[in-house]
């Protein structure tokens, strides 16, 4: 191990001189991915399947997926495919939930992605350039204990044939969404270039209908309406320039960047029994940009899982909102005033890993990173005629740092496998706003284990304690306000806690001749949760995050899947979850609550056994659905969507996807909010079914898939 660092540190040090060369040209921003190991074609043949990728069999911390050969993924964009992913769910609000927890952690070959880009980047990111999904529901020491919701890391493509070669895709939908994209990459001898470049479009448009009662027996207002939603973007992701100069050492620079601009508008009209009360109109424009660099080197030793890792990444997000309202009474003088919202983040990330084996079922990994975040937020609203709220301007600067050291040791014992972590985290935060400063720190550690007991051959137990933490963003603490209506605003709360976790799982695994079944039992405990407060202040409906006391989340999942004779396969998975939480009474004060929260996915797949030939066809029938949700003063109703999709192979090198998406247009969105001054519900309508269709035209060599009936024995087994 000594020499492995030794070694280590000398490249890193000539590698990282070579980096910092290369970058005094126009800086380029971000991307990532350190390079991939191979897969078998077992693990190529199947759809979103469970697999173990070589070197990591050992691993006991995490589950991973490929999306190679899943039919509607080759034509989708990473948002879309997330709620396919089994344990993943994706609202039509696009909230995301992993086992029934919210707060996701969203990575991108390891790099988190900001929340407040998230949607643009994901939407930026085609579900044919991923390899593999990384879905970590009670992350080990080794990860930020800031990721109470869990980890979902995609890991994108990064195996290269020699010579030059790529893909090109293009795809339209029946309400006039689009993308174009190209994904090129060259490889000779140690060098590597690669990259994704797209831009895309499009737009949708929802029927609102609202009804709202002022309690305890005022009058029934109701407001319809439309908005309309129309957005175009680009993005340049996974730059990269890699270099192995030999089988134990690789390093890449690359870069990522996107942009995305949307323009949103909203006419409605309110009235109650007596006829038409106001009409009310918004129209926004917005725009987000990303740009991020990532260093990657690893040092591999001459044992397996025996390397050294560094990553280095910096990031700059900036977006921008500017809003017209306006609102013209039946009676009295009508109104217009403007808003603004900037924010803008700068983020440096460091983190170096060290795996040594001691002998073939014992694991030490050290490690320590660095994280900063460096955030500007500026609010605004200014009269334009008539009356409205109060006119401000106001700013907000912050300063996060985050100081990390990790320890696990993985090490059997008879027929059990034992993985405990130590994680240390120092914390400090620097605020300023309205003409005050608050600087804090807070250094807690948080004790993490996961336990493996091979049952048989073909059934494996584990189970798995973390403890974590969930620390509100400056946004969530920036106490201005952000209007997204005529009479409807959000604003933080600078005296937000954060929330402590600790979640305990369960998990049981079978697998046997192709089919597998699992199931998940989870509880999760959380102390000072956060939940949205809604209140009326001066006649604006003023939504604030506040600690809302203890929740507790008691859950399972169940997962089946595998094959019916050589053409079909089916996939079912469901969670049902139990929720105790804190909310708010019609007295205004708080209350226990139980509620059963469950979501599910069907899938079945049928395909002709060689899809390397022209004409080969595949087809897959796909159900979701999600049962109610319960907020300390929310409810969101249930959803079911149901979507086909059919790929052909119609050359050796051109593919067609044709998916038609919620078949039953039935993903409309209803909430419900109540407080101890009015009940209202809100409801926007499904923007309706919509005709995909998608071409990818493969060049240069490219891979091919192997028949169903060269697979050899059961698929791998489920980590």
């Amino acid at each position: 191990m000594k020499r492995l660092i030794h070694t280590g540190l000398a490249a890193l040090a000539a590698s990282a001189a070579g980096a910092a060369h290369a970058q005094q040209s126009p800086p380029p921003p971000p991307a990532q991915a350190p390079a991939t190991t191979e897969l078998s074609e077992e693990e190529q043949s199947n759809e979103i399947v469970v697999l173990a990728q070589p070197g990591d069999q050992v691993r006991i911390d995490r589950r991973t997926y490929t999306l190679r050969e899943d039919a509607s993924a080759q034509s989708m964009n990473m948002f879309d495919v997330l709620g396919r992913i089994p344990s993943v769910s994706v609202a039509p609000s696009g909230e995301i939930t992993l086992l029934g927890a919210s707060n996701v952690t969203i990575q991108i070959n390891g790099q988190p992605v900001p929340g407040a880009n998230l949607e643009q980047v994901l939407r930026g990111l085609p579900g044919n350039q991923v390899e593999r999904i990384e879905v970590i529901t009670n992350p080990s020491a080794q990860y930020s204990a800031d990721t109470s919701g869990g980890i979902i890391n995609i890991i994108t493509r990064n195996r290269f044939q020699s010579g030059f070669n790529g893909s090109l895709q293009t795809a339209l939908d029946s309400m006039g969404n689009y993308h174009l994209g190209f994904a090129p990459s060259w490889s000779r001898g140690p060098w590597s270039l690669s990259g994704q470049a797209g831009t895309y479009g499009g737009e949708n448009e929802n029927n609102l209908h609202r009804e709202r009662q002022d309690l305890p027996a005022g009058p029934l207002t109701t407001e319809e309406g439309a908005r309309t939603f129309d957005y175009q973007g680009w993005y340049a992701s996974q730059m990269q320039v890699g270099y192995n100069p030999n089988p134990h050492r690789r390093m890449s620079l690359s870069f990522d960047g996107g942009e995305f601009n949307f323009e949103q508008g909203q006419r409605s009209l309110l009235s109650d029994t007596g006829g038409s009360i106001a009409e009310r109109a918004s129209d926004t424009e917005a725009s987000h940009r990303n740009r991020q660099v990532t260093f990657n080197f690893q040092q591999d030793g001459d044992q397996p899982r025996e390397l050294i890792k560094f990553n280095a990444a910096l990031s700059h997000f900036e977006s921008a909102f500017n809003t017209l309202f306006s609102s013209t009474p039946t009676v009295g003088v009508a109104s217009q005033y403007a808003t603004g919202s900037e924010q803008s983040i700068d983020g440096v990330s460091l983190k170096f890993d060290i795996e040594q084996p001691f002998g073939e079922e014992r694991f030490l990994t050290l490690g320590a990173s660095y994280d900063q975040s460096d955030q500007d937020i500026g609010n605004s609203l200014a009269l334009v005629s008539g009356p409205g709220p109060t006119p401000y301007d106001a700013n907000l600067a912050g300063i996060s740092e985050n100081l990390a050291a990790y320890a696990t040791y993985q090490f059997a014992t008879g027929d059990w496998t034992w993985l405990p972590g130590l994680r240390v985290e120092a914390y400090r935060r620097e605020v300023a706003a309205g003409g005050l400063e608050t600087d804090s720190d807070d250094t807690r550690f948080f004790p993490t284990i996961h336990i493996r007991r091979s049952l048989t051959e073909h059934i494996d137990l584990d189970l798995s304690y973390t403890s974590r933490i969930q620390r509100p963003g400056f946004q969530q603490l920036d106490p201005s306000l952000r209007f997204i209506d005529v009479n409807r605003a959000f604003g933080g709360n600078p005296n937000l806690e954060p929330t402590t976790v600790d979640a305990y799982e369960a998990n049981f695994v079978y697998q046997r001749n192709g089919a597998s079944f699992s199931v998940t039992a989870f509880d999760r405990i959380s102390d000072d949760v956060v939940s949205q407060f809604t209140d009326v202040v001066g006649g604006v409906i003023v939504t604030r995050p506040v600690n809302a006391g203890t929740s507790e989340q008691r859950g399972l999942q169940v997962l089946l899947r595998g094959p019916i004779g050589r053409h079909w396969r089916y996939s079912l998975s469901g969670n049902a979850l139990s929720r105790a939480f804190d909310y708010l009474n019609s007295s205004g004060t708080l209350s226990r609550r139980d509620e059963l929260e469950y979501d599910g996915i069907a899938q079945l797949d049928w395909r002709d056994v060689d899809q390397n030939a022209v004409g080969a066809d595949q087809f897959q029938l796909e159900l979701r659905f999600q049962g109610p949700r319960h907020g300390l003063q929310t409810a969101t109703d249930e959803f079911v969507m149901t979507n086909f999709t059919w790929r052909r192979r119609v050359t050796p090198k051109l593919q067609a996807v044709f998916t038609v998406q919620d078949i039953f247009d039935s993903t409309d969105q209803v909430s419900e909010v109540t407080t101890d001054d009015y009940f209202e519900r809100t409801e926007f309508e499904s923007a309706g079914t919509r005709f995909r269709l998608a071409l990818t035209y493969q060049f240069g060599s490219g891979p091919q898939r192997p028949m169903q009936d060269q697979q050899p024995g059961p698929p791998p087994t489920p980590f």
